[in-house]
C-alpha cells in the first residue's frame, strides 16, 4: 500500500482544532505553514517501538498526532528509567543535537508528523514565526521537566498520583479531560498503561492499584475504568497533593471553555 503523505493527511487533520491550534503549527504564517507541510512525513509506530534510541541520531524531529511517546532513560547499572511522557501537540527530538540522551519509544501506537532534522534546523533559520514557535515548545518541556521533579519530591504515592492526575487536567486538559454532562466534574483519562505510570511515579503497578482504590473508598475519584476516573472532590484532591498551584475553579473554566 503507498504511504499516504504528511500533506494529505495533516490536510484532513486540521480540521481537529485540538492538532491545528496546538504544537509546532499553532501561530505559523500561512506561507510558513505551506513550507512545513512541504517537509512533513507521518509516520506509524506500534506500541514499545523505538523511535529515536539512547545515543542514537536525531534524524527527524516533529510533534505527536495520536498516541503516546515515553522517554526513557537507560542507567549504567541496567534499570531503566521514565522520565517524561509526551501527547498529542507535544514535539519531540530536539534540534542542533546529533545524538539523543535518552530514548524515545511508543507508550501506545502513536502517529508522528516528522520533519527531516536538517531540512527542519533550515527552515527555522529563515522563517522567524517556526524558530518562536519552537523555542516555546522548549519552554513547555522546562514547565513539564520541573513539574516532574515536584511530582518526585513528594514523599508518598498517594500524593504522586494525586499530583499527576492533576497536572493532566491542567497541562492537556483538551487531550486528556471532560466534564461532566452538569459541567461540575472533571473525569480524566491516563493517557498510558498502568506498567509506564508506575514507573514514572517512581513505584509499582501494585501500589498504583491500591492507590487508586483507597482514592475510590475516601470519595476523591469514582473509577470508570482502569485508567479514566471521574474526580469527585477537587478540592480534596488538590489538598492531597499539597500544591498551592493548582486551582479547582481555573481547572474547570478551561474545560468549559472548550
Amino acid at each position: 500500500m503507498e504511504r499516504v503523505t504528511a500533506q494529505d493527511k495533516v490536510t484532513r487533520l486540521a480540521v481537529d482544532a485540538r492538532f491545528h491550534h496546538a504544537g509546532l503549527r499553532q501561530g505559523l504564517s500561512p506561507a510558513t505553514l505551506r513550507k512545513l507541510d512541504a517537509i512533513a512525513r507521518l509516520r506509524v509506530f506500534p506500541r514499545d517501538a523505538v523511535v529515536v534510541a539512547q545515543g542514537g541520531p536525531i534524524d527527524f524531529v516533529g510533534n505527536v498526532v495520536r498516541g503516546v511517546l515515553r522517554l526513557q532513560r537507560l542507567q549504567s547499572d541496567g534499570r531503566s528509567h521514565v522520565v517524561g511522557l509526551l501527547i498529542p501537540s507535544d514535539m519531540f527530538g530536539r534540534v542542533f543535537t546529533e545524538r539523543s540522551d535518552f530514548s524515545i519509544e511508543a507508550a501506545t501506537e502513536v502517529t508522528l508528523c516528522c520533519f527531516e532534522r536538517h531540512a527542519f534546523e533550515g527552515l527555522m533559520a529563515g522563517c522567524h514565526d517556526l524558530e518562536h514557535r519552537v523555542l516555546l515548545s522548549v519552554l513547555d518541556e522546562l514547565d513539564a521537566a520541573r513539574e516532574w521533579i515536584n511530582l518526585l519530591a513528594v514523599q508518598t504515592v498517594a500524593a504522586r498520583l494525586a499530583t499527576y492526575l492533576l497536572i493532566l487536567c491542567r497541562r492537556w486538559p483538551h487531550q486528556t479531560s471532560e466534564l461532566t454532562s452538569d459541567a461540575q466534574r472533571i473525569v480524566v483519562r491516563i493517557p498510558v498503561g498502568r506498567n509506564d505510570l508506575a514507573q514514572y511515579l517512581g513505584t509499582t503497578v501494585e501500589t498504583i492499584s491500591r492507590t487508586v482504590q483507597g482514592f475510590s473508598r475516601q470519595g476523591l475519584i469514582r473509577i470508570h475504568s482502569p485508567l479514566q476516573f471521574e474526580i469527585l472532590d477537587l478540592p480534596g484532591l488538590i489538598a492531597l497533593s499539597s500544591n498551592d498551584d493548582f486551582d479547582c475553579e481555573s481547572m474547570l473554566e478551561i474545560l468549559r471553555r472548550r
